[in-house]
């Protein structure tokens, strides 16, 4: 079973903290769906899918792949 595969508190706090860690975003959120790890960004919406890595840009064998852009605004942007 892939690390990304597993539904616990404790891969939960670990996806987070590499979420955080290659993301650089403030107000992250994760979620286990369809047999994985999805992130979403709190502010925009946008949302990638963690996946099982190693190599230059990894935390603890965990990537991020991102699948929505999500809105631009941010909190505290006016039209």
């Amino acid at each position: 079973m892939l690390q990304t595969e597993t539904n616990t508190a404790a891969m939960e706090r670990r996806v987070l903290r590499a979420a955080h860690a290659i993301l650089r975003c403030p107000r992250l959120q994760a979620d286990f769906e369809h047999g994985q790890w999805w992130i979403t960004d709190l502010r925009t919406g946008a949302q990638w899918s963690c996946v099982d890595a190693e190599g230059p840009g990894t935390v603890n064998g965990l990537d991020f792949e991102q699948v929505t852009e999500g809105d631009e605004e941010t909190e505290g942007d006016e039209d």
